[in-house]
């Protein structure tokens, strides 16, 4: 395995493959294999989809140096530890403790909870440690199932997460982001206690005198203009990870240390609460424990939504410098911090609100600082803090959209258009515009709630992909180089939650797990249509040539390093 810091993918051609295969010694009919054997090229090669390429290894051209079609190493260990912290903090600490209290019954349940999806996603993080390290490639876990599983699985993800997960994230986020820009200038409940609806999404439930009683004819944020808020939040971002890696690493490094503050801010007050002597609330930590399997995987559900976002930075493998040493250290320290304060957090939700306030509300950080912050408090510096939260969160999970579907356009798995890189940002510029687009259709609906239920049941089906793909690695390439190598037990661990995380939905609401499932099936006839060479029609790749020819001249851009300008253009 090449240097980290000069490991780059290299494309072959059709020929080449199958002479590389020739000099191997290996017949024709044996399907998707890896192999050593390459002129000018000592990476492992694999047919994937549309065209042929080297996996991971050293080509002889320094990745990230800045070339026409590559992404150019600039993040540092502190960019690093921000991409994970603004990713993971953003509106769901602030939206689902009272699901996870829901599900459980008591304070105490909840916290250990919360506890076990910190553990989880460290642990998570930890064996995308060891795949990032050996497979630093901008696909983060596209790339880990693909060398793992072949074409047909990566593409099943890459289907899943480019047109449902990813886009649908970044909506209900920016929709977040837009309700709690929007509170200060409106006048409506503060969301306290049973005043208040319990549908998250549709929490538009602003400011009035906390003294007064709800009144639903009171005037609310209107929904156009939470979309357009959210809408321009997309398009803000968007266009800001277009034009600088940099300026996207410095919004997440400000948005991190505000949204830091923001929890901050709540674990003050409720240390201050508990210190004026009010304990009532934590008092009797287990009464009112409810806990079945079923929902006890529910409430896992809505913890590790709140935990979203701790493999946000394997995504930029390609624009790390040191990424054997920057991921296990970044991990390590940005994970300790969200665990730590969320679990301080948690503590003073606890405190502030009584368990049946926290199940009932749906702005949860709102109603705890009012008792010590006062409606000032509650008015404007909480809804601002949190909206600049969202806005961080929102800014990393554009950033992992549009490297996701540059890295898979890039492979096969997607139109070669998406794959093109701006010759002056390096910025992947078609597939941050491509996610954006989708990231706003998904605005329009009036109710994206059901998305919340989907998400963490399709990404932990492919989660549990990759865990498994690093034992399956492990055994079938015991001499790939792996700077940093995680206990076996942890892999194993993550297998056995996936599974449970996985399983269990079916039993409670298995309508929504089977809408899931068959949509993931559905992408079996895209593969073998679109994607995969031997039965996908010709005119499909004349379009995308077509397409990408015009993109490269309107985006001022260039294709990876291998794919010839003058293919395209002949």
């Amino acid at each position: 395995m090449a240097d980290a810091a000069t490991t780059s993918l290299t494309y072959v051609s059709t020929s080449d493959y199958h002479a590389g295969r020739k000099a191997a010694g290996d017949d024709e009919g044996s399907g998707d294999k890896l192999y050593n054997s390459f002129p000018g090229g000592s990476g492992k090669f694999q047919k994937s989809g549309e065209r042929t390429r080297l996996l991971p290894g050293k080509s002889g051209v320094e990745a990230g140096s800045g070339k026409q079609g590559q992404l150019r190493r600039q993040l540092t260990l502190t960019n690093a530890v921000g991409l994970i912290v603004g990713s993971i903090i953003g509106s769901g600490i602030f939206i689902t403790p009272n699901q996870v209290l829901e599900q459980t019954g008591s304070v105490g349940v909840s916290f250990f909870i919360w506890i076990a999806c910190g553990i989880l996603a460290c642990g998570g993080a930890l064996c995308f440690c060891e795949l990032g390290t050996c497979i630093p490639n901008a696909g983060a876990t596209y790339a880990y199932i693909l060398r793992a599983f072949g074409g047909l699985p990566a593409f099943l993800y890459v289907w899943t997460a480019g047109f449902v997960i990813r886009p649908a994230s970044r909506a209900i986020i920016s929709l977040a982001f837009a309700e709690y820009l929007a509170r200060p200038f409106y006048d409506d409940t503060i969301g306290n206690g049973s005043n208040t609806t319990n549908s998250t999404l549709n929490s538009s439930y602003l400011f009035i005198n906390p003294e007064d009683d709800f009144n639903p004819e009171i005037e609310r944020a209107p929904t156009w203009l939470l979309k357009l808020l959210a809408a321009l939040c997309v398009v803000a971002l968007g266009l800001i990870n277009i034009y600088s890696v940099r300026l996207m690493a410095l919004v997440q490094d400000i948005s991190m240390v505000i949204k830091l503050l923001a929890i901050v801010l709540l674990i003050t007050t409720g240390l201050v609460f508990i210190g004026q002597g009010n304990h009532e609330n934590i008092n009797n930590f287990m009464n009112g424990t409810d806990v079945t399997a079923e929902r006890l995987g529910k409430a896992f559900y809505g913890g590790l939504f709140s935990y979203d976002g701790w493999d946000s930075l394997f995504f930029a493998a390609e624009e790390v410098d040191n990424v054997a040493k920057v991921f296990p250290l970044a991990v390590k320290i940005a994970m300790g911090t969200v665990i730590f304060a969320y679990m301080l957090a948690n503590l003073a939700y606890m405190s502030l609100l009584s368990a049946k306030e926290i199940i009932d509300t749906t702005v949860i950080a709102v109603d705890a600082v009012r008792p010590v912050l006062g409606v000032a408090g509650a008015l404007y510096v909480m809804p601002l803090l949190v909206a600049v939260s969202t806005f961080g969160a929102t800014n990393g999970a554009t950033f992992v959209a549009g490297r996701q579907t540059f890295a898979a356009a890039r492979e096969g798995s997607f139109p070669e258009f998406l794959a093109v890189v701006h010759n002056r940002w390096k910025t992947p510029i078609a597939s941050l515009i491509f996610q954006s687009l989708i990231a706003i259709f998904y605005l329009i609906p009036s109710d994206i709630g059901t998305l919340l239920d989907i998400f963490s049941f399709a990404a932990w089906i492919f989660y549990g992909l990759c865990f498994v793909g690093l034992i399956v690695l492990r055994f079938r390439e015991p001499h790939l180089e792996r700077p940093y190598k995680v206990f076996i037990f942890i892999p194993v661990l993550m297998i056995l939650a996936s599974l449970y995380l996985v399983i269990a939905p079916f039993f409670d609401d298995p309508y929504s797990s089977l809408y899931v499932t068959a949509g993931i099936i559905g992408g079996i006839p895209v593969y073998f249509l679109f994607v995969y060479e031997r039965t996908s029609p010709g005119f499909f790749r004349t379009v995308s040539s077509v397409i990408t020819r015009y993109t490269l001249i309107i985006c001022a851009s260039s294709l990876p390093a291998g794919d010839s300008d003058e293919d395209i253009f002949k």
